[in-house]
């Protein structure tokens, strides 16, 4: 049976308000989880507790636009995302140790590139930043044009609707078909919250799904991660991908 957090806190930083999930007491050293894309902290309900029995402090966020934390203000929130985790280390006594997944992974190392004094080490789970097809290059004025009318459908129509969170758990194994019943369960429950006409909706901002002309790229994240001074550890998986194209 999974472990619920031991205390469920906030956080004001960088503008913005972050859900904390913590186990383990308060004055042993940090550890911060960092989720993955259009997931939350409780994802980490498994092995947090397993951490903290090692005599850590573990600190699983929501980053914001998930969960219970604040929405976005852009659709370029990379660079905020790394602010947040940096001011966040500072909030809890850096430096911190990141264990991080997916998205997750690409953010704690650039984190502990720009803010090398306030982390020890990376964890870095199948995560070394975006996908490819974020560095794809765009014509700047169709790509704008492109993100607000996106930002515009998301206005109008909202988040998604779902009749029942048993609906969210079925297509979340559509999606990733090596998860459990139990374990797609669990993130539903977590990660969605009452919607319109009685269904449900996920807990994430539609619009992180929206990007925005800029100078984002390969080269930039490369240049960040060749900053990182701290050690890291990098977990890539040996089987195949197993996700589909839902």
């Amino acid at each position: 049976m999974l472990k619920r957090p031991d205390r469920a806190t906030f956080v004001d930083v960088n503008r913005t308000r972050l859900r904390l999930w913590q186990w383990g007491d308060a004055a042993d050293p940090v550890i911060v989880m960092v989720h993955g894309a259009f997931d939350h902290g409780r994802m980490f309900d498994g092995i947090a507790p397993r951490l903290a029995a090692l005599g850590y402090h573990v600190v699983a966020v929501d980053m914001r636009g998930h969960g219970d934390s604040g929405r976005l203000w852009s659709g370029n929130t990379w660079l905020a995302m790394n602010l947040d985790l940096g001011l966040l280390a500072r909030e809890l006594g850096s430096p911190v140790r990141f264990v991080s997944h997916s998205f997750g992974g690409g953010q704690a190392l650039c984190t502990a590139a720009i803010f090398p004094e306030d982390v020890k080490w990376v964890v870095s789970i199948d995560g070394l930043g975006p996908p490819a097809a974020a560095f794809e290059l765009h014509d700047p004025i169709e790509a704008t044009t492109s993100a607000f009318e996106a930002i515009q459908r998301v206005w109008d129509r909202g988040p998604r609707q779902y009749p029942s969170r048993e609906d969210m758990a079925e297509r979340r194994r559509k999606i990733n078909v090596r998860m459990s019943e139990e374990w797609a369960a669990h993130l539903v429950l977590h990660g969605s919250r009452p919607g319109r006409d009685g269904g449900f909706e996920w807990k994430f901002d539609p619009m992180f799904n929206i990007g925005l002309g800029g100078p984002f790229s390969a080269e930039m994240l490369l240049a960040e991660y060749h900053l990182v001074q701290c050690p890291v550890l990098v977990v890539t998986g040996t089987e195949p991908d197993t996700w589909n194209d839902l």
